[in-house]
């Protein structure tokens, strides 16, 4: 009882809260009212899930949870979100069941509701944050949130029917929870972590991670107790990933054996056909192990031509050069140059959008690296970065800031580091660039007097233009045919 009264206190919106998110809410139920219009002449009308791929446009977001709502099935790789289409399996089943009264196909409408949801949770977490945790004014900290959802990819992922914004809201709801134990010297117990982990890890796995070190940085010296490390740590990421490994060979690989005997068979059929043409045009000095021969030759040229193409093809050449092609090996990204993409995609294309290419996918169009088209851009770029080094000297003492950080630095291995989505990082700012503006913070509370009102007057100025900015493309790229 008193665990449930918790997550109701946890869960219920004050007034101010609710007032503070208005503007906000009004903000992104209208882009969510553009998109789902945009796509609502095909989507509501469809039940084929290739649908979603083939017409579904927004930089390189997938529909995939319009997808899995319209027919269950396991449209997310099951290793890196092993929970996810699980937890979407009640709103698959209430999708089809509004089919049957409406005839519609309403994945997108219930969709952008989910989003709106995880949009106003988001801005309470990430407020409470700062207000509660890091002790600013209330003000500040609905200014500091609304910086947040003005980056470019923090907005998209509140419309993009992907997995990035569930995902981000409960980072942020356990990044608030870490934080207000801290305050008061409190530690996560078993069960917390355990839930914590499971959701966030369920979700993307890699934010798992993350829990466990806001676990660390918690509990300190208890994290390692044989106790909790095995019942809190090491039980429940052996059983998330058994599960993954469950579903992998139950669902994932007979669909794929399946399509590799399809794929054999095609082969070899074409290989038939190659063997009729070099036996209609064959000389007389040609046997029958000639013309096998021949047929070979000619079509092993062909595969090689076809493959020429494919990998001249955005969807191979963006991808960038991989330590090995199979297992973890094939998502990593050694070639992709890093100050560039850091400049333009990490710390550019994350928060401010590029004129060129307009939203378009890496993996179809986009190139890798977009320069911006004005100086501006790169000096709004540099405040934000200043801004941030700022909040970290500020905060250095704080130990709330290096677990902050530490996830950071977890993401930039990933990115910079392995190179994981390096070619389109940006979209994956949900999982982190959150932590910029609470950084932030830290120098705002350590401020006083006229500093603190040219730090704040700066910060308005910034967010205003960052929502102009990313507001006026995302809509005219939403609002076009």
């Amino acid at each position: 009882m008193k665990t449930l009264f918790k997550i109701f206190k946890l869960l219920i919106i004050r007034p101010g809260e609710w007032l503070a998110s208005l503007p906000l809410m009004a903000y992104f139920t209208w882009l969510n009212y553009l998109l789902v219009n945009r796509y609502g002449e095909i989507f509501l009308h469809t039940q084929k899930t290739s649908d979603f791929y083939e017409h579904f446009r927004l930089s390189g977001f997938d529909a995939l949870v319009y997808s899995v709502m319209t027919k269950w099935h396991l449209a997310f790789f099951v290793h890196r979100h092993p929970l996810l289409c699980d937890l979407l399996w009640p709103f698959t089943e209430l999708n089809s069941l509004l089919y049957q009264w409406t005839g519609l196909n309403m994945a997108p409408v219930i969709c952008a509701v989910m989003l709106l949801l995880f949009t106003l949770y988001t801005f309470v977490f990430i407020r409470r944050t700062l207000h509660e945790v890091i002790g600013m004014y209330s003000f500040e900290a609905t200014l500091l949130t609304y910086l947040t959802f003005s980056f470019a990819y923090i907005t998209l992922t509140y419309i993009a029917p992907d997995h990035f914004a569930p995902s981000m809201t409960l980072l942020t709801l356990t990044v608030y929870l870490a934080g207000k134990k801290m305050q008061v010297g409190k530690k996560f117990t078993k069960i917390q972590t355990i839930v914590l982990f499971l959701l966030t890890a369920g979700v993307t796995m890699s934010n798992g991670v993350k829990t466990f070190i806001m676990a660390l940085f918690t509990n300190g010296k208890r994290f390692w107790r044989p106790g909790y490390l095995l019942l809190a740590v090491i039980i429940p990421a052996a059983l998330i990933w058994g599960f993954a490994e469950w579903q992998q060979d139950t669902y994932i690989k007979p669909r794929e054996l399946q399509k590799n005997a399809k794929r054999r068979a095609q082969s070899a059929a074409e290989l038939r056909a190659y063997e009729r043409a070099v036996a209609d045009t064959a000389t007389v000095f040609m046997d029958s192990a000639s013309i096998k021969l021949e047929a070979e030759r000619r079509y092993k040229k062909h595969l090689w031509e076809v493959h020429d193409r494919n990998m001249k093809d955005p969807w191979n050449a963006h991808k960038g050069k991989p330590i090995s092609k199979t297992g973890f090996g094939a998502w990593t990204d050694t070639s992709t140059p890093r100050w560039e993409s850091i400049v333009e995609n990490l710390l550019g294309e994350s928060i401010q959008l590029h004129e060129d290419n307009l939203l378009e996918d890496t993996l179809r169009s986009r190139p890798v690296i977009i320069c911006y088209r004005a100086w501006q851009n790169y000096v709004v770029e540099v405040i934000i970065v200043l801004l941030f080094l700022a909040g970290i000297w500020y905060g250095r003492r704080q130990r709330f800031l290096w677990m902050l950080l530490s996830c950071l630095a977890f993401d930039m291995v990933l990115h910079l580091g392995l190179g994981f989505g390096l070619n389109e990082v940006y979209i994956m700012a949900a999982h982190w660039a959150f932590i910029i503006p609470i950084v932030i913070g830290f120098l705002f509370h350590y401020q006083k007097g006229m500093k603190l009102l040219a730090i704040k007057l700066l910060t308005a100025l910034l967010t205003i233009w960052l929502w102009l900015w990313n507001g006026w493309l995302i809509t005219q790229f939403l609002m076009s045919s």
